[in-house]
């Protein structure tokens, strides 16, 4: 009776899986490019914390900007949009990006990054990188290249 009672409640048990991270964490990267992509480009200009709260809840934003960081945030953002529109794309995790890259992918000291794709150029577009954590908010977002020496730059949100 035991050995039936463990067959049909336990058993089934141990054949759950957990949740899978990665898969998790793309969804919320692809939530992020769809909201960008079909979002009217006078929405993204945003000019207070809460704007930006509002159109991407997946953001964790830790702090309140200067208007000089919210313009970087929305330039970056209408640049993002403007390049990826029309375009095919998919979503990379560092592996994936690394390979693509010839091992010159970057990896966060925080979270875990994806790179976007564009299929149609066939290129990794760096400025449209992402870092999501273990909660599955977005807690940084690549600014574009800064110079000397030349290199990605992100902001922690």
């Amino acid at each position: 009776m035991k050995q039936l009672f463990f067959l049909i409640l336990v058993l089934p048990l141990l054949a759950i899986t957990p949740p899978n991270k990665e898969a998790k964490q793309r969804k919320v990267v692809e939530e992020y490019v769809h909201t960008l992509l079909n979002t009217d480009e006078e929405i993204l200009n945003v000019y207070e914390n809460e704007d930006i709260q509002q159109i991407f809840p997946s953001f964790k934003l830790t702090k309140t900007y200067t208007k000089k960081e919210i313009n970087e945030i929305k330039e970056s953002l209408l640049y993002i949009k403007q390049t990826l529109q029309g375009h095919r794309y998919k979503i990379l995790n560092f592996e994936q990006a690394d390979e693509k890259l010839n091992g010159e992918a970057i990896a966060p000291d925080r979270g875990d990054i994806y790179y976007i794709y564009d299929i149609d150029k066939k290129d990794v577009f760096f400025q449209a990188s992402i870092i999501v954590d273990d909660d599955y908010k977005i807690i940084s977002i690549a600014l574009g290249m800064c110079d000397h020496p030349q290199r990605l730059c992100f902001l922690y949100l």
